[in-house]
Order: C-alpha cells, then sequence, then structure tokens
C-alpha cells in the first residue's frame, strides 16, 4: 500500500508543463492532434509521446505491439523516431479503425503497421511473436488484464509501457461519481500491482498524463 501511496504522491507533486518539451514531428502531426482534440479523440499527450520516442531510442526497438491505435497518433510519432521500426497495434473501435488506417496510408506508413481490427481481450499474437517493447494505452480499467495478457510476448530486457496513470489528476483523490471513483480504484490498483511484479522493474513517471515503464528482468 506505501509504495501505491508513495507513486500517486509523486504524480501529485512532479508535475511538468506539457509545453516544456515537443515530439519529434510534432509539426507533421499536428493536423492529426488537432482532429483527435476536435472530435474528443483521447491521444497521448506531448510530453508521453516525446517519452516513448526517447524510449523506443534507449531501448534500440525493433517491433512495438500497441493497445489502443484510436486513430493512429502514437504509432505515427514512434515510427517518426525509426521509420523502420514494426508495429501491431490492436484496436476495436470501427471509426478508430477507419481513421487510423487512412492515416497509415496517407502518411506512408502503411507497410510498418499491422492494423489488427479486434477486442483487445480476444486478440493473441502468433504464439512464436515477441516485442521489443508494448505499449497499452486503452480502456483504463483494464490494464492489469491487457499486461498480463500480453506479456508473455515481450522479449527478455523489453518494456511495458502503460499510459493514462494520473487519470487527470483524479488518480490519489476521491471523486464525487461513482462510476470515476472505481475507475480511479482499478488504476490504483493496477499502479500497487504492477511495483509488486517481481520480473520487472517498474517506475511510474509523472509524465504526460501518467506512465508506467517495465522493464523484464532478464
Amino acid at each position: 500500500m506505501k509504495s501505491k501511496q508513495k507513486s500517486i504522491s509523486i504524480l501529485k507533486r512532479m508535475k511538468l508543463s506539457n509545453e516544456s518539451y515537443l515530439p519529434i514531428d510534432s509539426i507533421v502531426l499536428e493536423p492529426l492532434k488537432a482532429f483527435a482534440q476536435a472530435h474528443d479523440v483521447p491521444i497521448i499527450k506531448d510530453q508521453g509521446l516525446r517519452f516513448l520516442q526517447q524510449l523506443i531510442l534507449i531501448k534500440d526497438a525493433q517491433s512495438v505491439l500497441e493497445i489502443g491505435t484510436a486513430i493512429g497518433y502514437s504509432a505515427l510519432g514512434m515510427l517518426a523516431v525509426k521509420p523502420e521500426l514494426k508495429i501491431v497495434t490492436v484496436e476495436r473501435d470501427p471509426n478508430m479503425q477507419v481513421l487510423a488506417r487512412k492515416n497509415f496510408e496517407s502518411f506512408g506508413k502503411k507497410a510498418s503497421v499491422q492494423l489488427i481490427c479486434e477486442d483487445a481481450l480476444n486478440y493473441l499474437p502468433d504464439p512464436s511473436q515477441r516485442f521489443d517493447m508494448i505499449f497499452i494505452d486503452a480502456a483504463k480499467a483494464q490494464s492489469q488484464r491487457f499486461f498480463e495478457r500480453f506479456e508473455r510476448f515481450l522479449h527478455p530486457g523489453g518494456v511495458i509501457v502503460v499510459d493514462n496513470l494520473d487519470f487527470h489528476g483524479l488518480v490519489g483523490s476521491k471523486p464525487s461519481s461513482k462510476n470515476v471513483r472505481r475507475l480511479v480504484e482499478k488504476i490504483e490498483a493496477f499502479i500497487e500491482y504492477v511495483q509488486k511484479r517481481e520480473a520487472y522493474d517498474t517506475v511510474i513517471y509523472p509524465i504526460g498524463d501518467g506512465m508506467s515503464v517495465s522493464i523484464k528482468k532478464r
């Protein structure tokens, strides 16, 4: 419990401005960001994407499994720093699938991205497939299920990144809405869960909307 509360406290205490740094190719990606904002499509924040780009470079990742494609913004952001990266991305919303496919084509990245049009809780990669990174940016209440479902496909030394652990500053608070409070409790439970996983070295970062980075021990 103390470790969870400590992480939540860090998220609250160490806020950084989203304008403190921008993703690589932020100008090129700006139309997608503007579309997402205009249509209430949740996408990764600038800080979070820049952090993800740095992890791609630091880990020299060659392959990524992304859970939650939306309009393809984060996938295109990752490809901006490593064009040879191979991404498998999973999206269940038919409207998002159409938009993501269109964006991958218009950016000339169709060959780099395999879009899986399915609910991630019903999908499993080929048993022999392994990834250098798994990026979970989907239903917040399902983070633990996604983590446990896909961790077997991670290379030793690989990293699992989970976004939205601050939930717009609500984590660590007691929202008045019962539904929101339950969601916050699930996020807090995931924070505690992931820090207790002995197979991983996990740090919670107060970046973007709160991100966990779990490196799989060799």
